[in-house]
């Protein structure tokens, strides 16, 4: 692997770590705001938590099936964080959706069109 291709690896590798430590942000502020646990919802979360990271990690495993649905799902999420962000609440509840939205833009783009990271998938299947 040349330096290029680590450059690709780390950059997706930064990507998907932000992605899953938004997830986990998510999961802890939901409980915190509600003021107690609610278990049926810290299931549903949990699981969630867990298909996300299988799925991160099989996109950086270099699965074109798995990086094709990592696409879909991350613009469907993007489009559902967009409208939230011009409702009428204060500034400082968006600054999360805010913060999501960045993190799920640079990983799409990184996973998708960055060169370095198109040089690190090439490299992943001509080594599988």
């Amino acid at each position: 692997m040349d330096e290029f291709e680590k450059k690709g690896r780390n950059d997706i590798l930064r990507s998907l770590a932000s992605m899953l430590l938004f997830s986990i942000y998510v999961l802890v502020t939901y409980h915190v705001a509600l003021g107690y646990i609610d278990k049926s919802k810290l299931v549903v979360q949990v699981i969630r938590l867990v298909l996300t990271g299988l799925m991160l990690y099989l996109v950086f495993k270099g699965y074109s099936w798995a990086r094709n649905l990592f696409s879909v799902l991350t613009a469907l999420s993007m489009l559902i964080l967009i409208p939230a962000i011009f409702n009428d609440s204060a500034i400082e509840n968006k600054i999360p959706l805010f913060t999501g939205l960045i993190i799920y833009s640079l990983a799409l783009y990184r996973v998708n069109f960055l060169a370095s990271a198109k040089a690190y998938f090439e490299y992943i299947k001509a080594n599988r």
